[in-house]
């Protein structure tokens, strides 16, 4: 498995994900069917027919432990304590990240900059009543890098929609990200970011666990699957990207600017 696309097609074949063709609307809709859908402990979800949009929403991708055991790449059945003695031994073996050429990347076949940035354009779900506004970045995860020691970490913090071409992010104080920000904030400058929506569900678990410092998520991703992710550097920041990426938000986070968010 190296993509969210590869998810899919296991999961749909292991009658773990559904697809959802009928129109939803991204506005509260959409989050309540998952909500409802996880409290059963149901498959993933994909939203094909989201109100306003093209592009789909997939929900639900790591909610039970059959859709967790099928990402870490062992039977669907396997016992959850199985599971997690799997992911005790996660880093006994680390490989490092592959980088491939540009021209072999997938991510790098639709490429926006500039003003032409619209993040509207992604069918962004408002999950809840009472939130400030629709948030882009949930099963995400945000890739820094330590400008010291070039240490690549992969860590999920949330991120709402502030405007066509800004997200608001929430660095949790003491958090790998936070302290690589405190760095960038005592040099005097911005901290790259790339945030990566829609790929392999490992790297998302992988950027919520609690992985040691100084040591990067994408070498824990090479134990666990046996082989080196995919990477290419970023377009626009000197960051190491998934390859097989569906959707990446390539910026910088200045430590000195804030705005409401939540």
């Amino acid at each position: 498995m190296k993509s969210m696309r590869d998810f899919i097609e296991l999961a749909e074949k292991e009658g773990e994900l559904k697809r959802i063709t009928a129109e939803v609307d991204w506005n509260l809709e959409l989050s309540h069917i998952a909500k409802l859908n996880e409290e059963a402990q149901g498959p993933a979800l994909l939203f094909e027919n989201v109100k306003d949009y093209d592009t789909p929403v997939i929900t639900s991708t790591c909610t039970t432990a059959q859709k967790l055991a099928l990402i870490m790449g062992m039977p669907k059945d396997t016992p959850l304590p199985e599971i997690l003695r799997g992911w005790v031994k996660m880093g006994d073996n680390p490989i490092p990240p592959k980088m491939l050429d540009k021209k072999d990347a997938p991510c790098k076949q639709n490429i926006i900059k500039g003003d032409d940035v619209d993040l509207y354009k992604f069918p962004v779900p408002h999950f809840f009543p009472l939130d400030g506004g629709r948030f882009i970045g949930t099963a995400h995860f945000i890739i820094t890098k330590d400008p010291d020691s070039g240490w690549v970490n992969l860590g999920t913090y949330r991120s709402q929609l502030l405007d066509k071409n800004k997200i608001g992010t929430q660095f949790i104080k003491g958090k790998h990200a936070d302290q690589m920000l405190k760095k960038y904030q005592k040099m005097g400058k911005p901290m790259p970011c790339a945030s990566i929506i829609g790929c392999d569900p490992l790297l998302f678990i992988l950027g919520a666990a609690r992985v040691s410092a100084n040591i990067s998520e994408y070498d824990v991703y090479g134990s666990i699957r046996g082989e080196a992710c995919e990477v290419v550097m970023g377009e626009t920041v000197d960051l190491p990207i998934p390859a097989h990426a569906e959707i990446v938000l390539e910026g910088e986070c200045d430590a000195e600017k804030f705005m409401e968010e939540g």
